[in-house]
């Protein structure tokens, strides 16, 4: 990638309006990158940017340490946008760098940033077109019930209360109530401790 060819597509994808906005914004996220790098790092990647964009690295104090949000803050102030877009364009020109770069500083680069700094080089796979999935005839969608259902859900008529509703039932729950019950299985089999008599075949008093 020619160095005219990366300010025109840092332009296109960062929605800036020309081509020297887009050599300030690089030369802004070079130099507060540039802050954080050591200066053989430095020197490295200014040896692989055309004159211009190395010079936003000549003035830098390099061996700071901070972090990804505090990158980004400084990147807003130096450029005099919002934060949200200054990570927008931080992220642009870091993509781009990646093509711009040969593979020998972009590695030095990489090992010199702590994560996530680092995975601002990473080279992302662009997006491929979307692929319509259709339908074969006769086969249904959610929005229809199951798959080949002749009774979508527009047309269902589900049950508006359940078996033991107030609304389907005169006495819900007539089986178990005590005012109705006819008694669990060992009351009405008289097998309850209630039910039991004296005399039992194994009193307690002969048990071992």
């Amino acid at each position: 990638m020619t160095y005219d060819e990366l300010l025109s597509h840092v332009a296109e994808h960062a929605g800036l309006p020309g081509r020297a906005e887009a050599e300030r914004i690089v030369g802004a996220v070079l130099s507060v990158l540039g802050e954080r790098l050591s200066w053989p790092v430095v020197q490295a990647l200014a040896e692989d940017l055309p004159a211009s964009l190395a010079a936003s690295l000549r003035d830098v104090v390099p061996h700071q340490d901070f972090n990804l949000a505090e990158l980004h803050a400084r990147v807003a102030e130096r450029t005099r946008v919002p934060l949200g877009q200054a990570v927008e364009h931080t992220g642009v020109v870091c993509q781009f760098l990646v093509e711009a770069l040969s593979p020998g500083t972009l590695h030095r680069l990489r090992e010199a940033l702590p994560e996530p700094m680092s995975a601002l080089f990473t080279s992302r796979e662009p997006v491929g077109e979307f692929e319509f999935v259709h339908l074969a005839p006769g086969r249904g969608t959610l929005a229809e019930g199951r798959p080949g259902s002749h009774h979508p859900l527009s047309e269902a008529r589900p049950e508006r209360a359940h078996s033991q509703s107030v609304a389907r039932a005169d006495n819900p729950h007539g089986d178990t109530k005590l005012s109705s019950a006819m008694g669990l299985t060992q009351e009405r089999e008289q097998e309850t401790l209630a039910a039991g008599h004296p005399g039992s075949d194994r009193p307690l008093s002969e048990w071992e």
